[in-house]
């Protein structure tokens, strides 16, 4: 975890030099609502979030991009019976440009660092960290991507559920270096409409570890402060967990949760600061 704390405190670094830039650095706030859902399980989960979005274009047009967001849950179904209704999500990303085959295709890179804490659905801490290369297309209104990384993938478990099928600390936490491939195509539907989606998938070269599915679909409009903008947005992740189930004699047979996947729906209104 020492390789962790030294990628967060040198992301908080450039946050704080953002925090002196000139006008190339945009700064927004949302406030919104969501459903947390546990298909496996019927379980929704509902409360409010907030987020804190930034984006600063440096000098050689490279973009960096910060979202920092946080949910409050209204806890009632108790998926996990000692879930503290607070967690946290983090996006941070570096997006450059490599070389421009024609006015629409573009080829470029991107380096990308998410994660995750105290999901109700027990996702006690996740972190992926990804350099990758992008190939980058646009034909009028719409926009495709496709994206080929590979890097560092942790997935944690949270103790609460696994421990009473028999899971012990050392059996939460997985580590690996891991490949990605993302396609995500979108779009302006109407000068104030705009429709993305995008599919992602991480693999460690035997098996795949997680299946993410995701839709934004933004209004822009003048509510509140001019420039603002409503955004629902749907974030459908698969886990696979079976690496984690422990076969040996004396071990725990039942998977360690009793469910492998979650989504994330969330209304939002996202306002310039």
């Amino acid at each position: 975890m020492k390789q962790i704390n030294l990628v967060l405190a040198v992301v908080g670094l450039g946050l704080s030099t953002w925090a002196h830039a000139d006008e190339a650095t945009q700064w927004h706030y949302s406030l919104g609502i969501h459903d947390f859902v546990v298909n496996d399980e019927h379980s929704h989960t509902f409360g409010g979030n907030a987020s804190l979005i930034i984006e600063h274009r440096t000098p050689s047009a490279i973009l960096l991009s910060a979202f920092l967001d946080a949910y409050v849950d209204v806890d009632i179904d108790k998926l996990d019976p000692d879930h503290i209704p607070l967690w946290f999500k983090s996006d941070y990303a570096a997006i450059g440009e490599l070389y421009r085959s024609t006015p629409s295709l573009t080829f470029g890179w991107q380096v990308d660092l998410q994660g995750k804490r105290n999901t109700v659905s027990s996702v006690e801490k996740q972190l992926k960290f990804f350099p990758a290369l992008t190939a980058n297309y646009q034909s009028g209104q719409l926009l495709t991507q496709l994206k080929m990384g590979a890097g560092y993938y942790f997935l944690e478990i949270d103790d609460d559920v696994p421990k009473t099928f028999g899971y012990k600390r050392s059996d939460y936490g997985n580590s690996e270096f891991a490949y990605t491939v993302m396609g995500k195509m979108g779009g302006a539907i109407t000068p104030t409409l705009s429709l993305h989606g995008a599919i992602q998938t991480w693999h460690d070269g035997n098996v795949w570890l997680e299946h993410q599915y995701r839709f934004e679909l933004t209004y822009q409009n003048d509510f509140w402060v001019k420039g603002s903008q409503w955004a629902l947005t749907a974030e459908h992740t698969q886990y696979h967990l079976d690496h984690y189930t422990k076969t040996e004699v004396g071990s725990p047979t039942e998977p360690i949760l009793p469910w492998n996947d979650d989504t994330l729906l969330r209304l939002s209104l996202i306002v310039p600061w």
